[in-house]
C-alpha cells in the first residue's frame, strides 16, 4: 500500500522558519484523504527519518532561503538537495537533508520551501506572511496535490 508522507519542519520559535509547521497543522485538519499522513516534525532528525523511511512519497514543508519574494514557493526534488548544500537554504535542517539524500533510491519526494520575511527569536509568523497567509495555505495545497498526482502518474 501506498503511504505518502507531508512533513512540516522549523522552529516555531524563530518566526517564519516555523512556516512548515504551521502549515502542516491547518493542511492536517483539512485533509480527507486517509494514505496522506501529516506530521510535524519541527527539527527532530531522528524522529523525522523514522517516519519517513517507508514512505512512497515525502514531501517535506519548510522556510527556505532563497531570496525571492516572501511567501513564494519554491519546490525542490529530494535527490537534488546536495546540489544547494552551499546557498544554505535551511540551515537548521540541512542535515536532514543530507541523510535523505543518501538514502535517494529508497526515498522519493520534494521539498516545497516557503520564502521568509523574518526570521529571528519571536512566537508566531511575521506580518508580511500572516498577510498572505491564505494565499500560502493555498498554493502549498495545491502544490501537494499536483506532486501527488505527478508521481502517481509517473509510478504507472
Amino acid at each position: 500500500m501506498e503511504k505518502i508522507i507531508v512533513l512540516g519542519i522549523g522552529n516555531q520559535l524563530m518566526m517564519d522558519d516555523g512556516i512548515g509547521i504551521y502549515l502542516i497543522e491547518q493542511l492536517s485538519k483539512m485533509n480527507s484523504t486517509p494514505d496522506i499522513s501529516f506530521l510535524i516534525g519541527e527539527s527532530d532528525i531522528d524522529y523525522c527519518m523514522e517516519q519517513i523511511m517507508d514512505a512512497s512519497l515525502v514531501i517535506i514543508v519548510d522556510a527556505v532561503c532563497s531570496g525571492d519574494t516572501p511567501g513564494k514557493l519554491t519546490v525542490y526534488p529530494l535527490s537534488d538537495l546536495h546540489q544547494h548544500q552551499e546557498l544554505d537554504i535551511s540551515p537548521h535542517n540541512f542535515h536532514l537533508f543530507q541523510l535523505l539524500y543518501l538514502q535517494k533510491e529508497s526515498i522519493k519526494g520534494y521539498l516545497i520551501g516557503v520564502e521568509p520575511y523574518e526570521i529571528r527569536f519571536n512566537i508566531g509568523l511575521s506580518t508580511s506572511l500572516i498577510e498572505k497567509w491564505d494565499t500560502i495555505l493555498q498554493d502549498v495545497s495545491d502544490t501537494i496535490e499536483e506532486l501527488i498526482v505527478g508521481y502517481e502518474v509517473d509510478k504507472k
